[in-house]
């Protein structure tokens, strides 16, 4: 595993596109909470004194920061890191480099586990880092709060995980099944929307919500409920849906066996 992880390491070190769009990625991570702040510092000046809160970063709450911050950045981890695996993966075959690598001794499945093991080492560094920026904003912003307060809702960090790994994991299984790294990432971003649509029209016109969320891209964005219902309804879910999750690992799955199968059967 570990050998399988350095190799894809070694891969990724000169890759400018990888490095490139992973910092585009962690720009626009520290740059959410930074909005937010100047936002309700807008809003604020903008409200007479008798409508002004106590506290303008309700955000940061540590009762609320850990889904408020994951439901945001789930919104932007697959037009950056699902490109990213794309391009990835994908210039291996054009390149004909994964050929060269089971010339050299690796087997077909060797050469796939590395990458599963590759994003899942991925997902799970970017999601470290928002725990971070959460921690970090919460202890500068929120009100000081019991500990067990603190990390109520922590669970949509693991979550978030979870989010990222499928959106990777569908990032892959384009790259193997389509093998060109443009004509992929333009897929990828067309599938993004056809699925939002396809989705609400079953859920909608057609009357059957819980086969509308079974889609790959809806199924990702299920994960972590809106958190900003509150305002308007005065309630919201605090907690992850288990069969969310359930539907989200079945996709993780079902997409990393095909990788395995297809490479398998195609030549590289």
């Amino acid at each position: 595993m570990i050998r399988l992880l350095k190799l894809e390491l070694l891969k990724a070190r000169p890759a400018k596109f990888f490095w490139i769009l992973l910092g585009i990625y962690g720009a626009i991570l520290i740059s959410i909470p930074i909005g937010v702040i100047g936002l309700g510092e807008k809003l604020s000046s903008l409200l007479p004194n008798e409508y002004q809160l106590s506290n303008m970063h309700l955000f940061f709450d540590f009762q609320d920061i850990w889904q408020n911050i994951t439901f945001l950045l789930s919104y932007i981890t697959y037009f950056f890191l699902n490109a990213l695996i794309i391009i990835f993966v994908a210039r291996e075959f054009s390149l004909k480099t994964a050929r060269q690598n089971v010339i050299d001794g690796l087997s077909k499945s060797e050469f796939v586990w590395g990458k599963v093991i590759f994003i899942t080492f991925l997902a799970l560094m970017v999601s470290i880092l928002v725990f971070l920026i959460a921690l970090i904003f919460g202890l500068i912003l929120s009100p000081s709060v019991p500990f067990d307060l603190m990390i109520d809702t922590l669970d949509f960090i693991p979550v978030y995980f979870l989010h990222v790994l499928q959106s990777l994991s569908f990032g892959m299984f384009l790259a193997v099944l389509i093998r060109r790294p443009g004509i992929a990432v333009v897929v990828s971003f067309g599938y993004y929307w056809f699925d939002l649509l396809a989705s609400a029209i079953v859920k909608f016109p057609l009357g059957s919500p819980i086969l509308g969320n079974m889609f790959p891209i809806s199924s990702q964005l299920n994960l972590i409920p809106s958190p900003f219902l509150k305002f308007v309804l005065l309630k919201t879910e605090t907690s992850p849906d288990p069969m969310s999750i359930a539907i989200s690992l079945g996709w993780i799955v079902l997409q990393f066996a095909f990788c395995f199968w297809f490479v398998k059967k195609r030549n590289l």
